[in-house]
């Protein structure tokens, strides 16, 4: 199965997609009617305090009101905080499926960070390849800044865990990532590992942010709300 990947990035308060996540979505919406994928994933959790949707299913919508793309063959994973979740949720879903392309868009400066931590969850077992969206931000050295930050983070969140295991790379993430073991957002509940429930963007958890900053970094390292 061919898979491509569409991360979330910002939007209003009332489901209006910002300018960035319209890049992405519009980037996906080329690269998946070109018929060479199987299945489209859109990512990204009801992250607002003033929105009840996630932009997951947002990103969904504005893909199917801009394409003659089947809403059958999209899965909105609304589970995911950043890129870190979003690589893990997409590996549940994906789990029992044989993959042989798995493709993700984001944005031009965040291309790096997203091929490491995906291949890093992935455990290098599937070619990963990541397009990015033209911004105006691919040369800006305070937003690679903050790109090198949230990847030093990655790497001290998830050091020593052996990614061949999908359990204790979900361990990890809950007692050591400040975006789901409760530093920031609501802690995620450990029973979620092997329970992953796909659908088509019905139920997001509804969750809210604790805290504002969204696209910058904070003090643990992440990058708040701006994967």
């Amino acid at each position: 199965m061919k898979i491509l990947i569409v991360l979330s990035h910002l939007m209003t308060k009332d489901c209006v997609l910002e300018v960035e996540s319209v890049a992405r979505a519009n980037l996906a919406i080329e690269k998946f009617s070109t018929n060479e994928y199987d299945r489209l994933i859109t990512t990204g959790w009801a992250y607002r305090d003033d929105c009840e949707t996630a932009i997951a299913d947002v990103v969904k919508k504005h893909i199917l009101d801009n394409s003659s793309i089947k809403e059958s063959s999209i899965t909105s994973i609304t589970k995911s905080r950043d890129t870190v979740g979003d690589a893990f949720y997409c590996l549940e879903f994906v789990n029992n499926m044989k993959i042989t392309k798995l493709h993700v868009v984001t944005s031009d400066y965040h291309m790096n960070r997203t091929k490491i931590v995906f291949n890093h969850i992935f455990n290098n077992s599937v070619p990963i390849e990541v397009f990015g969206a033209n911004t105006l931000f691919s040369a800006d050295p305070s937003v690679a800044n903050h790109e090198n930050q949230s990847l030093h983070a990655f790497f001290q969140t998830f050091k020593g865990v052996d990614f061949a295991s999908r359990k204790e790379i979900f361990t990890a993430m809950v007692e050591n990532h400040p975006f789901y073991n409760g530093k920031v957002f609501a802690k995620v509940s450990r029973r979620v590992i092997g329970l992953y429930d796909s659908h088509n963007g019905a139920n997001s958890d509804n969750l809210r942010s604790l805290q504002k900053g969204e696209g910058k970094c904070n003090s643990l390292g992440y990058t708040l709300k701006g994967q």
